[in-house]
């Protein structure tokens, strides 16, 4: 699985990984997660997409998305099985650790209090989730130098 993320821009006014994807390849990526199982060929994406979606436009996006290394493609008969290679959630775990680390890198305490703002202003009800993430990465921070200490 490749280490790198196809993430050229972040689009600030789109929603979900149309900020990350223009918007066509952020359908097609969502389709190719939900289809996953099924071997995704490009009709079957097309046939997931619905009508008004042309099959070459679809395969050139999906083959785009291989480029981009989004995706990988595998011949299978005469047809072509898409997959990803991440699950949406490691790829958006990902995405969002990169992206919320450079925020910190650059504006440090900053950005986190914009960070606390947001959750409060969206879910207050996930402020407590930040809270008790943070005492589990203590916790573990805590054991981890404790067994440090004990090894030396």
């Amino acid at each position: 699985m490749s280490k790198s993320i196809p993430i050229q821009s972040f689009r600030i006014h789109e929603e979900g990984i149309a900020r990350l994807f223009g918007e066509l390849e952020a359908k097609v990526m969502e389709s190719i997660w939900e289809l996953q199982d099924q071997e995704p060929t490009v009709q079957a994406v097309c046939d997931y997409l619905g009508p008004g979606h042309n099959y070459k436009t679809v395969m050139t996006v999906l083959n785009r998305l291989v480029e981009k290394g989004a995706l990988t493609r595998q011949r299978q008969s005469r047809a072509f099985i898409y997959l990803p290679r991440q699950s949406r959630d490691a790829f958006i775990g990902r995405v969002s650790r990169l992206i919320l680390g450079g925020l910190v890198r650059d504006f440090g305490s900053l950005a986190v209090a914009q960070f606390v703002e947001t959750l409060d202003e969206v879910d207050p009800a996930q402020l407590d989730e930040l809270e008790r993430l943070v005492r589990e990465r203590r916790q573990a921070q805590a054991a981890d130098k404790e067994a440090s200490n004990d090894a030396s």
